[in-house]
């Protein structure tokens, strides 16, 4: 939570902004903006979702930056990348083919790991 007043007024003054604007468009009173602004109180669920409303943004965008949530899994590799990008293409059957599929490999390889053996990858 820490920075999350900075990032808060960072966003404000990029859309040139005042709290009172905020606290219109979040649907929020002034005085909560303030306290929070301020440090003197922290953010919730509701506070987050209305600057998620007001910014455009998703609600767990805000309270990942509020520390509400879980920060965001790294998807910054390629693979990952591709495997949600493709992930995301499929229709809701293949999705859930796909996490059986998963799950299923996950297993075995737990199995596998408490055996003392470690999967190889096949080539060719």
């Amino acid at each position: 939570m820490g920075n999350f007043p900075e990032w808060l007024q960072t966003e404000l003054d990029n859309r040139e902004w005042t709290q009172a604007d905020l606290a219109r468009k979040a649907e929020l009173s002034r005085t909560v903006i303030s306290r929070v602004m301020n440090g003197e109180r922290l953010p919730g669920v509701d506070f987050c979702k209305g600057v998620a409303r007001a910014f455009n943004l998703r609600d767990i965008e805000v309270m990942r930056r509020a520390g509400l949530a879980d920060p965001e899994p790294a998807t910054d590799i390629p693979s990952i990348r591709e495997l949600v990008g493709t992930f995301n293409e499929l229709d809701d059957e293949n999705r859930e083919t796909i996490l059986k599929m998963l799950r299923a490999l996950n297993e075995m390889q737990q199995a596998d790991k408490r055996r003392g053996l470690k999967l190889k990858p096949k080539t060719g």
